[in-house]
């Protein structure tokens, strides 16, 4: 990625021949991205932090009072995981016949010789669980939004949540299986739309509004507390 640095603040920089604005975004863990059409010459983009530095300070202030230290998942017995925003316990067990790991009667069962990989086997659980989740929930969304995406893929996205491909394809980062269900709908629909409007412009929020009356409230709720989400 490249990347550009004004004065104390570096940048993340995303060209994109849609866009028509230059976009600055704080992302989840702090780091700065400046999303711009190809053709905008540095000083503008210079001129254009100089005047959002503010706005940004305050954004990396927030950020670092919403998202304290998350502990790291140890895979032993009694550690909780989230799916669909509810946190179920693990036990590790030995029972052959069973897959490496699964969700049976309200906590995860991971196989004592699967342990020591023990995230590997959440994430590949995760995938295949939110692949089906995220296309039911693209099914039900396409009937309000005009739109129809290429392909729905689950995958590791780094910081972002989800992401909107520009040949159509939505994807959406396998920890969004830990999310309460009310969360995944908001980000379907976030991407969704994506499809319609490339940027974050009134119109995108106003097509995200119309299909999700209550996304600023959500949109609060994930930045409050996506941080805990993960492994």
């Amino acid at each position: 990625m490249k990347t550009i640095t004004f004065g104390d603040l570096s940048f993340e920089i995303r060209h994109s021949s849609k866009r028509r604005s230059v976009g600055i975004t704080v992302e989840r863990d702090g780091k700065l991205v400046l999303a711009s059409p190809p053709e905008v010459p540095i000083e503008t983009l210079e001129r254009i932090v100089l005047d959002k530095r503010y706005w940004i300070y305050s954004k990396l202030l927030k950020k670092e009072s919403l998202n304290p230290p998350v502990s790291v998942k140890e895979y032993v017995s009694g550690e909780g995981f989230y799916y669909l925003g509810r946190s179920y316990r693990l036990k590790i067990v030995e029972l052959a016949q069973q897959p490496s790991l699964r969700l049976y009667q309200s906590r995860f069962e991971l196989q004592r010789p699967a342990q020591t990989q023990g995230r590997e086997h959440f994430i590949y659980w995760y995938r295949e669980h939110l692949q089906l989740i995220v296309e039911q929930q693209i099914t039900a969304l396409v009937k309000r939004v005009p739109t129809l995406p290429r392909s729905v893929q689950v995958r590791e996205l780094g910081n972002r949540w989800g992401s909107c491909g520009h040949k159509g394809d939505l994807y959406f980062h396998w920890r969004v299986a830990m999310l309460p269900r009310e969360m995944i709908e908001y980000l379907a629909v976030h991407e969704l739309v994506h499809l319609i409007e490339p940027d974050h412009s009134s119109a995108f929020w106003h097509l995200v509004e119309r299909i999700v009356p209550d996304y600023l409230e959500r949109k609060q709720w994930l930045a409050e507390n996506g941080a805990i989400y993960n492994l």
